[in-house]
């Protein structure tokens, strides 16, 4: 372990990420706690455990995901429900999308916008009805960051609340994650949040602002983005995948959405979850099992979680603050391989 933690502070010392929060759960037990580094080199505050930071693509795994296995669960809501249910004025080819295709990845839609604006506001749902269709639904796994705004606006018109109001009551606060939110109070929380990317138009570091632009237009509150949380919150939240705590999901449930479910369609993904199935090197490295299944964030984040070998690593930093060329995507699986030797792990693959 001393090693990985070694690796992790070289990388601040040579100013590849501005800080860190690093999480290691083992056999139920947190074998590795550390904080490390600054929040915002312009002004710097020391990472500690709470430390906020922006989670980035983490919300569509630690608030859309678990939103909608609990609303399932309620039978609010199902895999086969289509989007046509809920938008009749949908085009037709987009109609018959089903929570469960946009859960998996499979909706057919395409990743992203053509439009990367942070200014002005999102027509939502028109601006994802608008864009054309990469494949019919149902064939080919196209990560996508419409797929999980849509599902979030599903919920919200299914509930009638806001993404933010369910994910605290249903989630959040049932785990005890306290101090997960969308849109944190910046006047009272500024000094405790991980700052992002440098804004031009701003003339300042993001800090307490959502880096995700399409998030940004849409006010904060995102099924792809948009969500803070601290280190320790996200290892109450792995507790509840690897263990069950809080019964917020019943195991079947647990078991289904960990499941790789996309073989031969040209990617490898659980509900929601990234699954760490096939022949290439994963963001986990190369130690996790190929029940793992994991998930990262564009400004730096990621979770790993690994039943066979009862193990979760939480990596949480900034690493935008650098600029989006940033090279931690390489850098994440040496670092991973390096816990899981530390705790005496060998080879899996």
């Amino acid at each position: 372990m001393e090693q990985a933690i070694e690796r992790l502070q070289s990388w601040i010392r040579s100013s590849m990420i501005p800080g860190a929060s690093l999480r290691v759960l083992h056999q139920g037990k947190l074998h590795c706690t550390i904080d490390c580094g600054v929040t915002n080199l312009a002004a710097p505050q020391p990472v500690d455990a709470h430390t906020l930071y922006d989670l980035a693509s983490l919300t569509k795994v630690v608030a859309t995901l678990p939103v909608t296995l609990c609303l399932m669960q309620a039978g609010e809501l199902r895999l086969t429900d289509t989007v046509g249910r809920f938008f009749p004025a949908c085009p037709p080819e987009k109609r018959m999308i089903t929570v469960g295709q946009l859960l998996l990845h499979t909706s057919g839609l395409p990743a992203d916008l053509p439009d990367k604006r942070r200014d002005g506001h999102l027509q939502l749902p028109e601006s994802i009805f608008q864009q054309a269709m990469l494949n019919p639904p149902g064939v080919k796994v196209v990560y996508s960051d419409l797929g999980m705004i849509l599902l979030g606006l599903i919920m919200e018109k299914v509930t009638g609340q806001t993404l933010a109001q369910l994910a605290k009551g249903l989630v959040h606060t049932p785990l005890g994650m306290h101090h997960t939110c969308y849109r944190p109070e910046k006047e009272r929380l500024s000094g405790r949040i991980a700052a992002t990317e440098y804004c031009i138009r701003q003339g300042d570091y993001l800090q307490g602002v959502v880096h995700d632009e399409k998030a940004h237009r849409m006010g904060g509150v995102a099924g792809h983005a948009g969500l803070f949380a601290t280190a320790d919150d996200l290892v109450r939240y792995v507790r509840c995948w690897l263990y069950g705590e809080g019964k917020l999901f019943r195991p079947p449930w647990r078991e289904y959405a960990t499941r790789c479910h996309t073989d031969g369609a040209g990617g490898h993904r659980g509900l929601g979850w990234e699954s760490n199935h096939g022949a290439e090197l994963t963001s986990c490295g190369s130690l996790f099992s190929q029940a793992s299944y994991g998930h990262t964030g564009f400004t730096g984040t990621s979770i790993w979680i690994d039943p066979v070998q009862d193990v979760a690593i939480i990596l949480l930093t900034n690493a935008v603050h650098m600029g989006r060329d940033h090279k931690l995507r390489a850098w994440r699986p040496a670092l991973h391989d390096e816990v899981m030797k530390g705790l005496g792990f060998g080879s899996m693959r």
